[in-house]
């Protein structure tokens, strides 16, 4: 009887944790300036914090339930969105990264815990290796849209397409072939959106995870556990 009784104690905790990570990354999804921060047409993600946190808690299922519910805005939100924020419209850009990231964050998570043994050092490590893993899945990704996004043919049709704004594309595709302009603009985007990313999700996310996991196993009891089969109380 008490055994039942933790049992469905831990799953009501799970629930309701997961609703509560639902909640704000669809909230930070649609709320202007909260869950994305629009530079020049592109946006610096903060959404994926939430996602990063949420998944540590609630295992490989509740990353990739996190994971999907963080594509699923981006791809809802790229609907009415301007500049390269607007290829998120393409799933394979939107969704597919995401439920990928949500799905390895809890293992990656556990894998550095066990290496280094200090949680909050295994949290931030682990917060920044996976936001830029996610960038790097994301931006070719991006790339691969350009031209369906513009009815081209081509990456190198699409850089072609800015020289009736004023844009010089021999001068810029000058000592370069398509790979290679791609693989610039993947790495300008890197240096600039996905190190800010990666340095929040490493202070801001790797804290407020590290601080939520000490008052749950406070809380807990040690017989607390995840759907995964991991302990709650003592997720360490």
């Amino acid at each position: 009887m008490k055994s039942d009784f933790f049992k469905n104690k831990a799953k009501v905790r799970e629930m309701t944790l997961m609703a509560m990570f639902m909640a704000i990354i669809i909230t930070m999804g649609f709320v202007p300036f909260l869950g994305y921060i629009t530079i020049v047409g592109t946006s610096v993600t903060l959404i994926h914090i939430p996602v990063l946190i949420g998944a540590v808690f609630l295992g490989r299922k509740g990353g990739i339930v996190l994971g999907l519910t963080f594509g699923f805005t981006s791809f809802f939100r790229a609907l009415t969105s301007v500049g390269t924020d607007y290829l998120f419209i393409f799933p394979w850009v939107s969704i597919l990264p995401r439920f990928i990231f949500g799905f390895i964050i809890y293992d990656v998570y556990r894998l550095l815990l066990k290496l280094i043994n200090i949680r909050l050092i295994a949290l931030i490590i682990s917060f920044v290796l996976l936001t830029l893993l996610h960038t790097l899945m994301v931006l070719p990704l991006m790339i691969s849209a350009f031209p369906l996004a513009l009815g081209l043919e081509s990456v190198s049709e699409v850089i072609a397409a800015g020289a009736g704004e004023g844009w010089d594309p021999i001068a810029f595709m000058q000592g370069t072939n398509t790979f290679s302009t791609a693989m610039k603009v993947i790495l300008s985007i890197l240096v600039s959106n996905g190190i800010i990313e990666a340095a929040l999700a490493g202070s801001v996310g790797a804290i407020v995870a590290d601080r939520l996991i000490a008052i749950v196993k406070k809380e807990e009891t040690p017989t607390t556990t995840n759907s995964d089969g991991e302990n709650i109380a003592t997720i360490d």
